[in-house]
Formats: structure tokens, C-alpha cells, sequence
């Protein structure tokens, strides 16, 4: 199931929750069934990956074992 955003139309309140495309969940704080499902905004990642450290790869050097760019080259 994928995880999705909601806002409370009844207590204002927002969460994420596990849930089926075809269901609304009920509010973890009032019980109320009138959750909307909100539009998930994605983070783009630093220039450097998650630590913002530059990948050896891009500079034209050999990628160490945990490098992105060697995804699926094992």
C-alpha cells in the first residue's frame, strides 16, 4: 500500500497514512471521515546526494560501492 498525505477537513489536522487508492482513512486525532487527500510535493535532492559530499562519479573518478550511480552494477 502506498503512503499517502491527508488533511482533516474536521480538525484541521494533517498525516500520512498507509492506504488503498480507492479509501479514505479516518482521522488519527478526531475519527472524522471527511480527510482530503493532499498533493505530495517531492524534495529534490542536494547537488551532492543526501550528505551534500560530492560523488566521486561525477567528478570522473571511480564510484565507491555505495555510490547511486552504480545502481544495479552489481
Amino acid at each position: 500500500m502506498p503512503l499517502f498525505a491527508y488533511h482533516c477537513k474536521d480538525c484541521d489536522h494533517s498525516f500520512e497514512t498507509l492506504s488503498r487508492v480507492d479509501e479514505t482513512p479516518a482521522c488519527p486525532t478526531c475519527g472524522g471521515a471527511h480527510a482530503t487527500r493532499q498533493l505530495a510535493r517531492i524534495a529534490k535532492p542536494a547537488a551532492g546526494g543526501e550528505t551534500g559530499e560530492a560523488c566521486p562519479a561525477m567528478a570522473g573518478e571511480a564510484p565507491c560501492a555505495s555510490c547511486p550511480a552504480m545502481a544495479g552494477q552489481f
